[in-house]
């Protein structure tokens, strides 16, 4: 299990056409492009769908229906881990059991939102999705959500450690720092961790024992992700550091530091722009998210040129 979730992960964002309908064909074509960059077992996996995707506005249909997509273009040469999300036990278990059929040997499911919850009714949420469906499942940390008890502390970790076919979790970021190198090391013979801070706090957790990152860039630009795995792995940490802040002008779009006032971008929002901007789909979003304006668009474009990211050449007539 650890050799298959290595590396960066692939967040595959839910592809739409105009009218809000799932285009399978678009989401195919993305899957190809990454596994084309270089995206295969022990080289990276991808998330289809995921919580930056969209993935809670989905029909239990079009979660399906996307997971199937990804199994059948994955082949077998890419891990697929199928995010699961709801407040409702049924249905995530539904979802959960949809995607083992559709053949995804990985389910990601985030606490249930909405609601503020103890640690024991988060134990209990995962030891009944555990106890009724037989897949290797991924815990999706929250840190963000901490005051609402939905973030993994190393007490609950520790309880969840009991759940057999818990194999993973979606942990770290810069405001978990105090833990993470304890946690991580505590427990990583007993997880795949994989790093949840968008490659900010990658390195540390590789240092530690974690075995990937989640990675938006990857699913437009995966020889550059690959390319800071490879110097994790090989222990090159400070040559790693610098090759991933070349992101940052990029990932700043992520962290708000280039909004105006109000303007306020999703991160499906930012993924999509920037498959366009590499010749891909990525469609619009659906309420109450929105895509990029064609300037807002203009400005991501113009730091994804300034960084080296490869523009696609469109075909004249």
């Amino acid at each position: 299990m650890k050799q298959e979730l290595r590396g960066p992960a692939g967040l595959v964002v839910a592809t739409f056409d105009d009218d809000f309908s799932l285009n399978t064909n678009a989401l195919a074509a993305n899957i190809r492009h990454v596994m084309d960059g270089g995206m295969e077992t022990g080289r990276g996996f991808i998330i289809c769908p995921c919580g930056s995707g969209e993935y809670v506005s989905l029909s239990v249909d079009e979660h399906r229906r996307m997971v199937e997509t990804a199994v059948e273009v994955a082949g077998g040469r890419l891990p697929v881990v199928a995010g699961a999300a709801g407040v409702n036990l049924e249905d995530v278990i539904e979802r959960t059991e949809n995607a083992r059929a559709a053949g995804a040997r990985y389910v990601m499911v985030p606490p249930p939102f909405y609601y503020e919850i103890d640690e024991d009714g988060m134990f209990e949420w995962y030891r009944i999705i555990s106890e009724s469906v037989d897949v290797g499942l991924m815990i999706y940390d929250q840190s963000w959500r901490a005051d609402l008890g939905t973030t993994l502390t190393p007490a609950i970790i520790e309880r969840l450690a009991t759940l057999d076919n818990i194999v993973s979790l979606k942990y770290g970021s810069a405001n978990l720092l105090k833990d993470m190198g304890t946690v991580i090391q505590a427990f990583s013979h007993r997880f795949a961790f994989i790093d949840n801070s968008l490659g900010f706090t990658a390195t540390v957790s590789h240092m530690h024992g974690a075995t990937g990152h989640i990675s938006g860039p990857s699913t437009w630009w995966p020889e550059f992700e690959l390319r800071f795995f490879e110097l994790l792995e090989d222990g090159r940490y400070a040559e790693a550091e610098r090759w991933q802040s070349r992101l940052a002008p990029y990932m700043a779009f992520h962290t708000g530091e280039f909004t105006k006032g109000p303007r306020y971008f999703h991160d499906s929002a930012i993924i999509k722009a920037s498959l366009e901007y590499v010749g891909l789909h990525g469609g619009p979003l659906r309420p109450p998210f929105r895509a990029m304006s064609p300037s807002d668009k203009d400005e991501l474009h113009a730091v994804m040129e300034l960084i080296g990211a490869q523009r696609a050449v469109l075909a004249t007539a």
